[in-house]
Order: structure tokens, then sequence, then C-alpha cells
């Protein structure tokens, strides 16, 4: 046996989808002989080892490395990448699986085309259909394309996936994942700028297993923190295509801290280290992203220019709690049904209409539903407000006071309800819904302040100590 290409494969309790990853692989139409599988197993405390080893019992080309600790993603494909001998190598995640052609149509493209990188597309799967997403991530092509340069295709600077690209063993030596939320960020950009020949296929597909058990991702402070540090490793390229791609990373940061209800401290420690990491950011580069992207919903040029000319908290206060940079406001209603499986984008209906302050009335049509467990209500996304629910009973609210009063009041950019109601083949919740003013907005954020010093138990030093309070010249 002669394997052409190495599959890398980190695992870490990936039992539930393991199976079909890796009967995808072993089903290749190249021929399982022709793959070295290295599967690493990141100390996984599921059945994975045990199906890991069934498999390595039955493939000579199998290769199994064990983790003593959970090492993350990014070590495990570290560690693997060193003990490639063939090639070409590429990597998979254990809840992914590829289309059967999609290695011996690459590597022959490859051949034919002398390509160091080849690329191809991506879909979503969510485990009964296919669902293409629109994502600035996945600059998928309709055509086979050979690139010599980035110059002739800059979205693809954008492509930071690892997994649905094959590479050459020129490039190994790039292939250094970082740790973090984000450790492919470094490796693959590196692999793209330094790849002299790159080929883009359509006749190759990675299907990406996507969670819907959420109606959002759930992002953290941790992931602001963490894609920070990647654009900080990122500028260390020096290269314009990379800064482009920054724009993006920077653009997504304070979309998050705009956008999230995180605890103050939370949110001036990530802009606090997105200072530290994107001062680079420039007026061309902004341009630039503009003109690949016109139509980019999130764009905050005059938020990136100024990371530098003011403190965290002053940022803040002038950019999320004042003049807020944030997406237009989305006026339309949202209603989410559970059927038993929690609430999620399938089962979310959506309603245009203009607010008003008193009595707005949205009838939904819910005769498509069978058994309806729950019901989630959306008054509008992108801005802070009041509301109260009037001929429905609440259940619970993620607002900050009582579901009891008058009003609800969120300081959040996405305001929901749990209802409680009898329905049958359509619901009419009737709403009053005020935006709150700055005035307001002031209040809340430094009410936020004061209780998380209440949590640190120094709520009672204030008054003793001679530093201005945060955002005390808001008040």
């Amino acid at each position: 046996m002669n394997p052409q290409l190495s599959v890398i494969i980190p695992v870490y309790n990936g039992e539930k989808y393991l199976r079909q990853c890796l009967d995808s692989i072993v089903a290749q139409s190249i021929g399982i002989d022709n793959i070295e599988v290295i599967i690493v197993n990141d100390n996984s405390s599921d059945n994975s080892l045990s199906i890991i080893n069934e498999y390595a019992s039955k493939y000579d080309t199998f290769r199994v490395i064990s983790n003593e600790s959970n090492l993350g993603a990014g070590e495990s494909r570290n560690i693997a990448i060193n003990e490639v001998k063939t090639d070409y190598l590429t990597f998979i995640d254990c809840d992914d699986f590829i289309s059967p052609n999609a290695y011996e149509d690459s590597l022959l493209k490859i051949s034919e085309n002398d390509a160091d990188l080849l690329v191809f597309n991506w879909e979503t799967y969510t485990g009964s259909d296919y669902v293409e997403p629109i994502n600035i991530h996945q600059p998928n092509t309709d055509e086979n394309v050979l690139l010599n340069s980035l110059e002739d295709n800059p979205k693809l600077i954008f492509s930071t996936a690892s997994w649905n690209k094959i590479y050459h063993k020129s490039l190994y030596k790039f292939l250094k994942f970082s740790g973090g939320l984000y450790d492919d960020n470094l490796a693959v950009v590196s692999a793209i700028i330094n790849a002299s020949r790159i080929f883009l296929s359509k006749d190759a597909t990675y299907f990406y297993r996507k969670n819907l058990t959420s109606t959002t991702e759930n992002i953290t402070p941790q992931h602001g923190l963490d894609l920070s540090e990647s654009i900080r490793e990122l500028y260390d390229l020096k290269n314009k295509f990379v800064n482009l791609l920054n724009v993006k990373f920077i653009n997504d940061v304070l979309f998050w801290v705009y956008y999230y209800d995180w605890a103050i401290e939370d949110e001036i420690s990530v802009i606090s280290k997105l200072k530290e990491c994107a001062y680079n950011v420039s007026d061309n580069d902004l341009d630039y992203f503009r003109t690949l992207y016109p139509d980019y919903e999130v764009y905050y040029k005059d938020d990136c220019l100024n990371l530098s000319s003011y403190d965290s908290e002053t940022f803040l206060a002038k950019y999320k709690y004042f003049n807020r940079r944030l997406p237009k406001v989305k006026t339309f209603a949202s209603l989410y049904v559970d059927e038993g499986n929690g609430f999620s984008e399938d089962s979310r209906l959506f309603m245009d209409y203009v607010p008003k302050i008193r009595n707005n009335v949205l009838t939904f049509d819910l005769s498509a539903f069978d058994n309806i467990v729950n019901i989630r209500f959306d008054p509008l996304e992108g801005a802070f407000i009041k509301s109260k629910i009037n001929n429905v009973e609440v259940l619970q609210a993620n607002c900050i006071n009582s579901i009891d009063d008058e009003l609800q009041i969120f300081s959040n950019l996405d305001p929901n309800y749990i209802l409680n109601c009898e329905v049958n083949n359509e619901l009419t919740i009737d709403f009053d819904l005020y935006f709150l003013n700055n005035d307001e907005i002031a209040g809340l954020f430094n009410l936020k302040d004061n209780i998380i010093n209440e949590k640190n138990n120094i709520i009672n030093e204030i008054n003793k100590d001679t530093k201005k309070s945060r955002f005390n010249f808001l008040k």
C-alpha cells in the first residue's frame, strides 16, 4: 500500500456522528488503501475510542493517536501533521462527512493543474436536508478555476476553515494551529497566502453539520477575546488580503459586544483586547472591504477607525449605548414554536409591522404545527425597549425586571417572551412597545455596573473611592 492522501480527524466525544464520518472516508471512490487516516482521540470520555479502534482493526491504513489529556482540536491537528507520510493532507471534523468522489476527483485536478492547494465547496447538513447558508466565509464556486494569485479572487481569504481543502506537503510548515476557539485562522490563512497555485473545485463537497437546537449561536465574551487574539496573529503576517479578513473579524467582535447583553466588565475586557490587537486597521482596508461586500450588513467604519481614540469605557458609552452603530432595527416580530424539541429557526414565523406605542396587534398562522408545547414571542430585534403583552399570559421573559411589572424592560437587543396560551390554528398577540431613550439607557448601563460591584462586595466602598465611577460622565 502506498497512500496518496492523509486525512486527519481530531475526535473529542464524537460518538454520535463518528461512524457516518468514517464511513464517508471508507467509501471514497479512490479506495481506502490510498488514504492514510490519522485519528487523534483527544482524551474522549464517551465511546469514541471504541469506535475508532473498531475501524482501525478493519483497515490497515487507519492510525490512532491518543492524547493523555484534552489538548483541543488545534493541537491535535499539529500532532497528527507531524505523523503524515504522504504528499497531500486534508482535515475532517468527526461530526462531518465528505462526498464519495471528493478525494479522487480533487487529487486528479491537483495533478492536472500542478496545484499546491485545492479548495472544494461545502454545505451545511442539518440531519435530514442540505442547506446552503449565506456566509461570507463560504466562497463556494460554480466552476472549476485555477488561481495563480489571490488578486484573481480576493474573497478566497475569507475561506478560513481547514477542512474543505487539500494541502501539498510544501504547505505543511505553514499549518501551525493555535489554541482557542479560532485555531483554524492563522494556519489556513498562512497556507492560502503562501500557495503558488490554488484550484477551486465545484465537483467535491464537504458536509458541515449544523446544530439547530438553539435559535442563535451561543456567543460568549471568550469568543470576543479569542477572535481578537486571532486578529493580532493575522496582522503579524503583514499581508493586504489578511488585513481585509481582519476588517471582517473586527466587525464581528464589535457586533457581538453591541448585540449581546454581556456584563459590563466583560464588554470592557473584550474591547480592551480588541484595541490591543486591531490598531493596524486602516481607512484603505475598510474601503477595500466595502468595495468587495457593498451590501454587508454589519459594517462599523467609524467605530473601527476610532478604536484607539478612546479608552474602552468611553468607546462603549459612545458607540454602544448612545450613538449606537448597530444594524438597522429589524421591525419584524418573530414567533418560535416548540413542538417538543425546543425552539429552532425551522419553527420561526416572521411578521413585518410598523411599531407603535400601544396596541400592536399581530396574528400568526399556526395551522402547520401539530403539537405545540411552548411559544416564544420576540417583539423585534436590534433595539433597547420597554414592552408589555396585553392579551396573553407571560410565563417568563429575558427582561431585567419582573414580568409582573407594568412594562418589561429589556437591556439586550433580542427581547423575548415565553407565553402561556392555548392555540388552535392562529395566535393573536396585542402588545405595547417603547424604545428607550439615551437617558434611560444610561440608567440601565450604570445599574448593570452597580450590580457587578455588588457581586464583588465593593459597592460599599464607592463613596470612599476618589476614583471616578464608570460612566459617571454620562449621568
